[in-house]
């Protein structure tokens, strides 16, 4: 899959796979909205310019439809973070309230078919992928630089897998162990302002971000440049890393390794 960067280093990054179907209309308007939310709020204007153009500006994360979110989302989740001091702030506040404006909730085993953001407010539900791409785009349509992150499938041994079950049921998940397909996993990154921090989408933490279930297990069980075993960040632009997506892996992904910063992060007190 084609990715096309203009050379003059503006805002228009699009993926040539979306040529025909996305039209000048779209387009102008993704660029319109994600510059309107840059200029809104102080710490989204000090977000560096290329952490925009790769991680506010794009307009999808994976394979999902190309939906024309940011107007509806822009005009939903601008108002709930305009009093947010910080990146952080903004990205708590929608992580604990924007879930409950459509009684999305999370439901296992939905990717490919309920991904995309108009798709998960319609069935109010999705899985790990799905709620991860509806909050990162809620966090780009404020100005968060934000991006779906995932493992392919947990190393762990499957008598800790079984143990991880238990825990993870506590946030009303479930996890299969069986195969790649369904032992993979979909978070989120956002940018704090100085690194990048994570949380699970529909599983914020009143303790603030790097607080999740799979953290430090089985994180820290991953392992860097395994296929199916690393933990990637996906990009819009291109990278020459390849993110496997188990749902379809003819799709090419770019994506960036990013197991190490799991391996050598300390958990939080």
């Amino acid at each position: 899959m084609e990715t096309i960067w203009q050379p003059d280093g503006s805002s228009r990054l699009f993926k040539a796979v979306d040529r025909k179907s996305l039209n000048s209309e779209f387009l102008s308007i993704n660029v319109d909205f994600a510059l309107k939310a840059r200029q809104a709020n102080s710490w989204a204007a000090d977000v560096p310019w290329d952490l925009f153009l790769n991680y506010v500006l794009p307009y999808a994360s994976y394979d999902e439809n190309r939906d024309d979110w940011r107007p509806v989302f822009s005009y939903l989740f601008s108002p709930m973070v305009r009093s947010a001091r910080s990146l952080t702030e903004a990205v708590q506040i929608l992580n604990f309230g924007l879930w409950k404006i459509w009684g999305i909730t999370f439901r296992p085993d939905q990717t490919p078919e309920v991904m995309s953001p108009f798709q998960v407010m319609e069935a109010g539900y999705a899985s790990c992928t799905g709620l991860s791409i509806f909050l990162v785009n809620a966090c780009r349509s404020v100005g968060i630089p934000a991006r779906v992150v995932g493992t392919p499938s947990w190393k762990a041994r499957e008598e800790s897998m079984h143990d991880m079950s238990k825990k993870v049921s506590e946030y009303g998940h479930s996890m299969r162990t069986d195969n790649h397909n369904f032992n993979n996993h979909n978070w989120v990154e956002v940018w704090d302002g100085v690194s990048w921090s994570f949380c699970g989408a529909l599983e914020a933490n009143s303790k603030g971000l790097n607080r999740t279930w799979f953290f430090p297990q089985p994180a820290k069980s991953q392992i860097p440049g395994d296929r199916y075993h690393a933990i990637y960040a996906a990009s819009f632009a291109p990278t020459g890393v390849n993110y496997p997506l188990v749902w379809d892996e003819s799709w090419s992904q770019p994506g960036i390794d990013v197991t190490q910063s799991y391996l050598d992060a300390k958990a939080p007190q």
